[in-house]
């Protein structure tokens, strides 16, 4: 398989401010407590905890020679990359070097990947390799007060965040504060011409036409440049979640893609987008398959691995399924990983179920093996 152009989102770190209930990555809330940092994972139902913290060490120097101070987001990737379960620093600026020569657009995901500095250091340094416009940052309000906003717009193209209810409400299905703080952050990198992009999961808190009024309206006041609509993937704690809460009806989603798309039309601001499958029940036109899964788009795991999609990732914060793993990108080059029996497999069957998402459709069905992906099963598209 030859590529001269790939979208990769790297789900760089797990490690989070935050415990949203439906996290897609299973990220691991890092938390303060007395002299103790407490790291919540597998599903925020395992805690860890590191006492007599001591953030002055050797180890920190490469932070520290940069005159940033460690603080405990830092102490728990250290940790983490002891028990590796996430890259080191020289083995994420491997995985870059791996991506060379093919041009790239990097996702840099997490988790919140500017929680910790030294993945700030690997995003420089992708920025200088691949350049500031190829370079996305999918990141949280709470992690950007140690940075200057204009060095995050020189050094980044694209600001994700997620904002997917109105912050005046109380929250459903989010921490408090959290909405707030993204679309707070997004408003002040949104004046320095960075290009800003909301990332809306819709769901039962979002759905309605005035909580979409006063969510279109918070992000256009806000100057956010998109708004991409998505649905809420069965993966992460996402899997626990959907257990308890049923998935939208294609009714719902269609209603929500309307109501937004009027809104643009009157206030021209921000650009509605549609995530894969929601392009094609919205619009019969497409030509070419709105899944991009593998078309040029895949995800890279916080161990490295290379992965056919971003989404594949277990309650457990691995991999969803050996059959989404193409080898790892910190060890051997993209193109040796491309060019495998598996992903040419994989790229003859890609429009065999053209149209549906072939998460949900692994998802949904009772094989879980390879050909699952590639079976007419996405929920979206079967009546009830």
């Amino acid at each position: 398989m030859q590529l001269d152009f790939i979208k990769l989102i790297w789900n760089m770190s797990l490690v989070c401010p935050w415990d949203c209930e439906f996290c897609c990555t299973g990220a691991v809330q890092v938390k303060r407590n007395g002299n103790s940092i407490i790291m919540v994972e597998s599903g925020l139902n395992h805690e860890i905890r590191i006492e007599n913290v001591d953030l002055q060490q050797e180890e920190f120097k490469r932070i520290t020679d940069e005159g940033i101070t460690p603080n405990i987001f830092d102490m728990a990737l250290q940790q983490r990359q002891k028990r590796g379960l996430e890259l080191s620093y020289e083995q994420k600026i491997n995985v870059l070097d791996n991506v060379l020569p093919t041009k790239a657009q990097i996702d840099f995901a997490g988790g919140d990947p500017l929680v910790c500095y030294e993945n700030y250091l690997v995003i420089k340094e992708a920025s200088k390799k691949f350049g500031k416009d190829s370079i996305f940052v999918t990141s949280t309000g709470a992690s950007l007060s140690r940075y200057s906003l204009e060095e995050i717009a020189s050094v980044v193209g694209t600001f994700d965040f997620t904002f997917d209810e109105p912050i005046n409400n109380a929250p459903m299905n989010r921490p408090i504060g959290y909405n707030n703080a993204n679309i707070s952050i997004a408003k002040k990198l949104a004046t320095l011409n960075l290009r800003t992009r909301a990332q809306l999961p819709l769901h039962s808190g979002n759905l309605g036409v005035s909580k979409i009024n006063d969510i279109y309206t918070a992000l256009h006041d806000a100057g956010i440049t998109e708004l991409l609509l998505m649905r809420i993937f069965p993966v992460g704690r996402g899997l626990h979640w959907s257990e308890f809460h049923p998935a939208l009806a294609r009714e719902n989603y269609l209603a929500a893609i309307e109501q937004y798309q009027e809104l643009e039309n009157r206030l021209k601001y921000p650009k509605v987008v549609l995530q894969c499958a929601l392009k094609n029940i919205a619009d019969k036109k497409n030509v070419q398959n709105p899944c991009d899964l593998m078309q040029n788009s895949f995800g890279i795991s916080p161990q490295g691995n290379l992965l056919i999609s971003a989404w594949a990732t277990s309650f457990e914060n691995s991999p969803y399924h050996d059959i989404f793993v193409l080898g790892n990108l910190s060890k051997s080059p993209l193109g040796s990983l491309l060019d495998t029996k598996k992903v040419h497999e994989y790229q003859s069957k890609l429009n065999t179920n053209w149209g549906h998402c072939k998460m949900f459709a692994f998802a949904t069905s009772a094989s879980k093996n390879a050909n699952a992906l590639f079976e007419a099963n996405d929920p979206l598209y079967i009546s009830k």
